[in-house]
């Protein structure tokens, strides 16, 4: 008879997390995240928490006249083979995505709930419906100028176009993280705050929150100037307002980093 020792034992290998070849357990996936910019803002806790699940306690830290703040991100990358973790050279999804969410903490797991997720091609959708309420489809365009790893991006150009909502975001002048606002002591910890989400969570397609673990190494984006954007979900749902759009906390890109994802499941 199987003890809960060895299924125990069991659920960990077939879910050990990825390694530097990209590999992972045999109920992993891995993908590879190039152009990875991350757009974020602060707003009034109060403004942010209907949003989310009761479940879901936000993430906030005090602002510089001590009210809590949460923070809103938008982020956009390409996914890059995204696979099953044993068959790291076999054939996988490649697309486009851009994700609206709120970060949480939850049970002292730094987290984040998605409002909404959008993606570049239908096989992507299909994958992501079946476990994800409110994941769309858009028409992707994107052209970054310069080199990203070399910390040089001359142009970060994003526009996408579906049904329930527009993203467009100009990104200039990569360079290292300048000196960020309070409540942050330097660059690395406010990247590492806005950065370093290890659980996604969502609303679930049979009902209720479903949850995505994730593991990635710790990121070193460079920062960029937002000279324009256009964000139609957050200002439709009033968390920001069109005079808000250019005055984010911080703009990051990641060139690269490797997520390995674990099974999604349901939040008890």
């Amino acid at each position: 008879m199987k003890t809960p020792g060895f299924l125990r034992g069991f659920k960990e290998r077939l879910e050990a997390p990825g390694t530097r070849s990209g590999g992972g357990g045999a109920a992993t996936c891995t993908v590879t995240l190039r152009d990875f910019l991350i757009v974020s803002y602060a707003v009034p806790a109060e403004r942010a928490r209907p949003h989310v699940p009761d479940a879901l306690p936000l993430d906030t830290l005090p602002g510089p006249d001590g009210m809590r703040l949460a923070f809103v991100q938008t982020t956009c990358f390409f996914n890059d083979n995204f696979h099953w973790s044993p068959l790291a050279g076999g054939p996988g999804l490649s697309y486009h995505q851009i994700t609206y969410r709120i970060l949480t903490r939850r049970n002292g797991r730094r987290g984040a709930f998605f409002l909404r997720t959008y993606l570049s091609t239908t096989a992507a959708l299909a994958l992501q419906r079946a476990v994800a309420r409110q994941a769309d489809q858009a028409n992707f365009f994107v052209h970054v100028a310069g080199d990203p790893a070399g910390k040089r991006c001359d142009a970060y150009t994003l526009r996408a176009v579906g049904e329930r909502g527009q993203t467009a975001l100009d990104v200039r002048g990569l360079r290292d993280a300048p000196s960020p606002p309070a409540p942050f002591i330097d660059g690395g910890d406010m990247a590492f705050f806005l950065t370093q989400r290890e659980e996604g969570y969502f609303e679930a397609a049979g009902g209720g929150i479903g949850l995505l673990p994730v593991e990635h190494k710790p990121m070193r984006p460079g920062a960029g100037d937002l000279v324009a954007a256009r964000l139609s979900l957050w200002t439709d749902l009033g968390l920001l307002r069109p005079e808000d759009l250019l005055r984010p906390v911080a703009v990051l890109l990641q060139p690269a980093i490797v997520f390995t994802a674990y099974p999604p499941r349901r939040v008890r």
